[in-house]
């Protein structure tokens, strides 16, 4: 029986030390090792086409210096390729646009040390993966959105403003009890207001509800409140 091929891993990042470091936290895994690595998208786009790596670690400043989108390139070189995305300085816009071109992934840089290996599982097993920082960001500007929620009410494929109160409440973990009890309903009604919103979302659990937010725009990233752990 032939071994058990490991998952090929590519660093694109322009700081060496960025790269020693998930350098390091790959090679602590047995079944994953580093293909290649890049300073350049240049470089990267070089090694993708060559090496068809299964997983990329990206900068995302560095993608964000080309005019031209670096993901759908990269994955027209490597279609079934997962990205780990690696943010300083994040934005509402790039990590939304980063969704959309396919991105799978995103931490913090100074986060990578501690959880690049739990992005590139998920990212791995194809689950969305938002480090500790930015899901928090998102949930804080998905809970209390500063549009009002009539206003966001009108692009979240008609939901009214007690079912976006009960998306809400689902993001923070409650239960159908505790629903009912914070919006003094029955808790069969709570039931039927929490099927009524995953089915009209097409949602299954909080972390498609957190990716559908960002997608769709109806949360903002600000990094001026970001304060890593």
């Amino acid at each position: 029986m032939s071994p058990m091929k490991k998952l090929q891993i590519l660093l694109v990042d322009g700081d060496p030390s960025s790269r020693y470091v998930a350098r390091n936290q790959i090679r602590k895994h047995a079944a994953w090792t580093v293909t290649g690595e890049a300073e350049t998208i240049g470089q990267a786009l070089e090694l993708v086409h060559a090496r068809k790596p299964d997983l990329i670690v990206l900068d995302h400043s560095l993608a964000a210096e080309t005019r031209v989108p670096v993901i759908p390139r990269i994955i027209a070189s490597a279609p079934k390729v997962r990205l780990v995305m690696l943010l300083s300085n994040p934005s509402e816009q790039a990590v939304r646009d980063d969704l959309r071109a396919g991105a799978m992934a995103f931490l913090l840089k100074l986060e990578c040390k501690n959880r690049l290996a739990d992005a590139i599982k998920q990212a791995t097993s194809g689950q969305r993966f938002f480090s500790g920082p930015i899901s928090r960001i998102i949930l804080r500007r998905f809970l209390y959105p500063s549009n009002g929620i009539e206003k966001v009410s009108e692009v979240s494929e008609g939901l009214t403003p007690r079912e976006l109160e009960i998306v809400r409440l689902i993001t923070l973990g409650k239960g159908n009890k505790q629903v009912a009890a914070q919006l003094g309903i029955a808790v069969r009604t709570a039931e039927t207001h929490r099927a009524n919103v995953m089915r009209k979302l097409n949602l299954h659990n909080l972390a498609e509800v957190v990716q559908y937010a960002m997608v769709r725009g109806l949360v903002e990233i600000d990094a001026a409140i970001l304060s890593p752990e």
